[in-house]
């Protein structure tokens, strides 16, 4: 497990600015878009090869309090999925949960201002990537050396963990 940065971008509106610093891992340095208007950013979308993801890490910023709201939704299963919108926390890393884990590929993101002329500033993105183990089931499945065991063959249970074999010494009945 652990946090990937995105390795690509889409700027389908055209009014994104230094797309690429988003992810070069600096909070201190920013993708942004003026807003000539009251109202909605266009999306600026953050994409990474398919990954297992159960959630997103982001570094937003502003250059007023007139920034208010943030829309953050992710891609998988062929479609956005909407995992926050609302008031906007600047300045600070923020985990998005997604609710469960999924083959993702992209986040993108949008912000509100109720003045014209603002700057949105998106500072950093990161996906956590679900790294895939044994079923809960699998610590329940355990391989007999014979069949029945006898009570001698109990130290000869072998339970597979993991990436390998492990022995269990059992005592009594």
């Amino acid at each position: 497990m652990g946090w990937i940065s995105p390795t690509g971008f889409v700027d389908s509106g055209g009014t994104w600015v230094s797309e690429s610093l988003a992810y070069d891992e600096a909070t201190g340095t920013y993708s942004y878009s003026d807003l000539g208007v009251v109202g909605w950013s266009n999306w600026i979308e953050y994409t990474v090869p398919a990954i297992n993801c159960d959630k997103v890490q982001l570094w937003l910023s502003r250059s007023t309090g007139n920034i208010t709201e943030d829309e953050i939704e992710v891609y998988y299963s062929g479609g956005w999925h909407n995992i926050h919108s609302g008031i906007i926390t600047v300045d600070q890393w923020v985990e998005y949960q997604i609710g469960s884990t999924e083959s993702v590929t992209a986040l993108r993101v949008r912000m509100y201002t109720d003045k014209k002329s603002r700057q949105c500033r998106f500072c950093e993105a990161d996906f956590w990537e679900v790294v895939a183990g044994p079923t809960p089931n699998a610590y329940n499945q355990i391989a007999y050396t014979s069949e029945p065991p006898t009570p001698n063959a109990w130290n000869q249970i072998k339970q597979e963990v993991g990436s390998g074999w492990i022995k269990i010494n059992y005592e009594g009945e």
